[in-house]
Formats: structure tokens, sequence, C-alpha cells
């Protein structure tokens, strides 16, 4: 089996310009570490298990980023949107820039959700949906 990077880097950049769009910015760094704060409050909110699944559906690359760091756990205790939004703010990797206030976190995580919501499985999606929490809503 050959193993061809080109691809790898193609799928990954083309979902990370679509991504983008969704959040209607054209800073690529600004997207991807939106994206990487999101994954990873999604992938430690959910269970274990749920994670895996979840990140198996993602371009080779973004599961590297996805997966960078995780450990079999059990998922953070959230309950609120305002808790929520406080730890994908915390998942930022330069100190909230990218999330001056909860409000842009709350439209960034809407963004991303809309975005996942057609890029993986309708089942998946569905799964991640009802593992968050009834009081952290999510896009129709």
């Amino acid at each position: 089996m050959s193993m061809n990077f080109e691809n790898y880097v193609k799928d990954s950049k083309t979902w990370l310009h679509q991504l983008c769009d969704f959040l209607g910015i054209e800073d690529e760094q600004k997207a991807g570490r939106i994206f990487r704060a999101v994954l990873h409050a999604i992938r430690d909110r959910i269970p274990a298990g749920e994670a895996i699944h979840f990140g198996a559906q993602l371009p080779i690359i973004w599961k590297g980023i996805y997966f960078d760091g995780f450990t079999i756990h059990e998922p953070v205790p959230i309950r609120h949107e305002e808790d929520w939004l406080e730890f994908i703010r915390s998942k930022d990797t330069v100190d909230a820039v990218d999330f001056p206030t909860l409000e842009h976190a709350h439209y960034a995580f809407m963004d991303v959700m809309r975005f996942l919501r057609e890029k993986v499985s309708e089942g998946q999606y569905l799964q991640v949906e009802q593992a968050l929490h009834t009081e952290i809503p999510v896009p129709a």
C-alpha cells in the first residue's frame, strides 16, 4: 500500500478552506486553531468510545490534530452553555485570542457544528449532539 501524503494534505486543506467559508474568515491559521479548539472540546466532553468513532471520520491530518493529547477518559461534566463556551475557550492554543468573548466562542462552535454536520455521517453527528447535553445548544 502506497502512502500518498499529497492526497492527505489536499483533503485536509479542502476541509480547511471550506471551514473558512463556514466561519466567514480568510485566515486559515485562525480557522485551524478554532477548529482544533472545538474538536478538542468535543473530544473531551463525549465518552471516549464516541470520541474515537467521531475522530475516525476526519481526514488523516485533522485526525492527528484531533487525537493529539487524547487519553481514554470519563467525559468532562459540563451542564451549562456558559461553562461549555469557557471550556472551548480553554482549548485555544493562543490564550483565547481567537475567542475574546463567550459570544465569539458561541458563534465559532455553532459554525463548526454546521460544518461537521455536512462532513461526518448523520448518525455520528447525532451521537455527538446527544452526548453534549440538552442545555448546550447545537444548530438545527
